[in-house]
């Protein structure tokens, strides 16, 4: 007799979201989860006036039932659950400013707040119950992407925040819900037909939409699960199933110990951007803003070298960026940019700016390479590194190095600079939200006992109330 000894991975994610009692996740997980729901709010409200976000919401948005309507935050009216995550996760992620998670090769919070917002105030939950479902979110991405792996998955060309996002957001979804562990397996099989994102997107308005399908797809997988929805119950290990699918040799033996780890939002955190790019290209843009600050003249540069370590590039796909998107993910205009202009900023990622005749010139001069040894420096790094090497006409040359930038997991953003980054991105969109008073609300998130007053009293103080779209 043969024995199976597949893991049954998607009864032990149902399991983990599913019995997890609030009482083991400790109130510094939740602190964490705490600092993304204001960090992500910031980035998704800032997001809602990008083509992304405002094509999005005139084509897909309807009227909702008035017993289960979740908010949009581009205008403070109501729409189907699966609907308002879609518009808000599309617009949390339409800047590239959102949290970053090195474990997934992706951005956590964009599928996961949205997904949850929507669904906890279609359901008047707790403020307490969204943050737990966070932290298992977090935990159930982590795992798929150790299995998978995740890395080999994304240089394959897939877009992680999607495909694992989906997964991860699912069990979140579904925890909230109060959903059975058969339902919550249903949920998950629904999630992985739903999986997809092409990284050949990046740089476009498409991209954004991938963490918009996510989270949507997330809720209505839930919503299709609780009304009678079937699926494989071992779909995620089946032979035909996502890790068969999507996983380049995976190792579904790696799953369930991470699942075990307590808590991988604490272990592994998240990785906040101080400016909106992909966060591949923060190590090179930190090294050549400390350039900058040496009083660099710029027409002076013969040419520069641009050193990572291996599969660096991967990520950076537009070399010779034409629009602010497609430099949000280029390496050779990020780094002109800040030899230029100093550090990145919102301003930095425009059309405008981009399209300037000096940094067109300037980044044709940019050449890049991965090494695993870093050019200048120790040989150690903790995950990635970037050295900037300037060549000047005159044969001078000055070359500076920075491994991974403030706001890495190991270097977090403290309170204060989360609540400014809050700010600056509300008061750069044209939304109903008062950025003190939402602010207020969202870091005493754990202690809400019910989530539809969250916007409620926003929309009253915006005199909109009753808006609806």
């Amino acid at each position: 007799m043969t024995i199976d000894a597949t893991p049954r991975i998607t009864r032990s994610i149902a399991e983990f979201a599913i019995c997890t009692e609030s009482a083991d996740i400790p109130d510094a997980a939740r602190r964490i989860a705490t600092r993304a729901l204001v960090d992500t709010l910031a980035v998704a409200v800032l997001g809602t006036h990008d083509i992304a976000s405002r094509a999005l919401m005139e084509t897909v948005l309807t009227p909702p039932p008035a017993e289960h309507g979740a908010t949009v935050l581009a205008t403070g009216g109501k729409a189907p659950a699966h609907v308002a995550a879609l518009l808000n996760a599309t617009a949390g992620h339409a800047d590239d400013y959102d949290d970053h998670l090195v474990d997934t090769n992706g951005h956590p919070s964009v599928v996961l707040i949205p997904a949850l917002l929507a669904a906890g105030e279609a359901a008047d939950v707790s403020g307490r119950d969204i943050l737990d479902a966070y932290v298992i979110g977090h935990q159930v991405m982590c795992a798929v992407s150790a299995g998978l792996p995740v890395r080999a998955h994304w240089q394959e060309g897939w877009h992680a925040t999607s495909t694992v996002g989906i997964i991860g957001a699912t069990a979140a979804v579904a925890r909230l819900r109060q959903l059975t562990i058969l339902q919550t397996r249903y949920a998950l099989g629904l999630a992985a037909s739903m999986a997809g994102g092409s990284r050949q997107n990046c740089g476009f308005v498409t991209k954004p939409l991938h963490a918009g399908l996510a989270a949507s797809n997330a809720v209505l997988a839930v919503d299709l699960a609780e009304r009678g929805y079937d699926a494989d119950p071992d779909q995620l290990e089946a032979p035909l199933g996502f890790f068969k699918v999507f996983g380049v040799n995976p190792d579904l033996r790696k799953v369930e110990p991470v699942l075990e780890e307590r808590w991988t939002v604490t272990t592994r955190g998240l990785n906040v951007k101080t400016f909106p790019a992909c966060y591949a290209v923060h190590p090179a843009a930190r090294a050549a803003s400390e350039l900058r600050g040496q009083v660099l003249d710029i027409e002076a540069i013969e040419s520069v070298d641009v050193t990572v370590q291996p599969t660096g590039l991967v990520g950076p796909i537009h070399h010779r960026p034409e629009t602010g998107l497609q430099a949000k993910f280029s390496l050779e205009y990020t780094v002109a940019a800040a030899l230029a202009d100093g550090p990145p900023t919102l301003k930095t990622f425009t059309d405008a700016t981009v399209q300037r005749t000096d940094l067109q010139q300037l980044l044709r001069r940019v050449r890049t390479h991965e090494n695993p040894v870093p050019p200048t420096g120790p040989e150690e790094f903790t995950r990635w590194y970037a050295t900037v090497e300037v060549h000047f006409n005159d044969g001078d040359r000055k070359i500076t190095r920075a491994d991974m930038p403030h706001g890495f997991t190991l270097d977090p953003l403290t309170d204060q600079e989360i609540q400014n980054k809050f700010n600056d991105c509300l008061t750069s969109s044209a939304t109903p939200w008062d950025a003190a008073t939402l602010g207020a609300q969202l870091w005493s998130m754990d202690q809400l006992p019910r989530i539809r007053s969250l916007f409620a009293e926003q929309t009253h103080l915006a005199g909109r109330a009753t808006a609806s779209v």
